[in-house]
């Protein structure tokens, strides 16, 4: 087997020395065809372990060579009868969101296989029986103190997470494109006052932001950077993160007017029930245009013709009646409905347009960004019109 190059080798030597430290006993084994990398011991636990490197922190590098670790490490674990495979994937600096996402991959494709990941910065993050103790932040890597418990990885884009993020990319985007609080956020504490969040979720976002690089450290607010690669990775979170319904008219040749009158009377209704608060702790689930539909509503539509796309928060029949719907009989859809994984991002940030409730700007551009239907070009004016700014710092 050939010898791997100089920078794997510095990778398996990292994770060689992590293991010792850990008490593992560690054999190298490149000296065979057909063999794994490493084969590791610790009491009546073994591993056949395959190491792989990723030159980037992007899912379409990092998913592809944990699915090839993975295979790799399931054929050297038959040769080691009582070895589990492992794939550990090393790279110069992972974020968390690609993490997720690889993470993800392994449950549902490969739930028996053990992963590990870890990179230049001191994140580790195993999911391994025996392995959790390797697993650290790379803040706790500089600052950690005997007796201070380990903290998990925290996703940037988490429900929560991404509504944070909408509110301090707020003041850099008009109001009428992005419904969010707009002041000036020093810390974490300001930052949950202002979304509505408790201060463990703002705390741990802003450290997550600061391990990941994308904190501007010396500003005197919350302030991003590297804002290019922030939406890039957020764009791969939110790939298919929802439930789609496809619906049709129950009245025939029933239109886009109908349709957003019918909205603008739910949402009266929906406001006029005893206040409900930016949560939705109302008795009617929120919803809101989202795609192309919205980017119409917002002044930026540039793709005309694709059948309208509806946020909903839960599916309740008297929603269904009221807006003039039907699940039943839709091999032609006339519109869709969707259940989103990240409800408060979408709801609490989506804009009012002349009664109508909006997806915001941000999200329109995340929506569209791969879809079929000329979703790319779309995606470029929302980038030029409403992101531009965003983009130069």
């Amino acid at each position: 087997m050939p010898k791997p190059h100089k920078v794997e080798q510095e990778y398996e030597s990292q994770l060689v020395q992590m293991l010792q430290n850990s008490g593992w006993e560690v054999f190298r084994q490149h000296r065979f065809v057909g063999e794994a990398d490493l084969i590791i011991k610790k009491g009546a636990l073994e591993y056949a372990a395959k190491l792989k490197r990723a030159a980037e922190s992007r899912r379409d590098r990092v998913v592809p060579l944990l699915a090839e670790a993975i295979l790799q490490a399931q054929v050297h674990a038959r040769q080691h009868p009582q070895a589990r495979a492992l794939a550990v994937i090393a790279s110069p600096h992972l974020s968390s969101g690609v993490v997720d996402q690889a993470l993800e991959f392994q449950r549902d494709y490969a739930p028996d296989a053990a992963v590990g990941f870890f990179d230049d910065r001191g994140f580790r993050l195993f999911q391994a029986p025996g392995l959790e103790s390797l697993n650290s932040s790379p803040s706790e890597v500089e600052h950690r103190k005997p007796g201070v418990s380990e903290l998990q990885s925290y996703s940037i884009f988490s429900d929560l997470g991404q509504w944070m993020l909408k509110v301090i990319l707020a003041q850099h985007i008009e109001p009428q494109f992005l419904s969010a609080p707009r002041r000036k956020i020093r810390n974490a504490s300001e930052l949950a006052m202002a979304a509505g969040v408790s201060q463990v979720s703002a705390s741990r976002l802003v450290r997550q932001l600061e391990a990941e690089g994308f904190l501007d450290k010396y500003a005197d607010q919350l302030e991003l950077v590297r804002v290019q690669d922030l939406l890039e990775e957020w764009q791969s979170a939110e790939r298919r993160a929802f439930k789609e319904i496809p619906c049709r008219w129950v009245i025939p040749g029933h239109g886009p007017k109908q349709f957003e009158s019918a909205l603008r009377d739910y949402q009266h209704h929906y406001f006029r029930q005893d206040s409900p608060d930016i949560s939705g702790n109302g008795n009617s689930p929120r919803v809101c245009l989202g795609l192309f539909a919205a980017a119409e509503a917002l002044g930026l539509g540039f793709v005309h013709g694709v059948p309208p796309v509806l946020y909903v928060e839960r599916i309740e029949p008297e929603l269904i009646q009221q807006l003039g719907i039907s699940k039943e009989r839709a091999e032609q859809p006339e519109l869709y409905l969707r259940i989103p994984a990240h409800k408060e991002s979408i709801f609490r940030a989506a804009v009012d347009q002349k009664g109508v409730p909006v997806s915001d700007a941000l999200q329109v551009w995340l929506d569209v960004s791969n879809h079929p239907s000329r979703g790319k070009e779309q995606a470029d004016r929302i980038r030029e019109q409403i992101l531009s700014p965003l983009l130069r710092q």
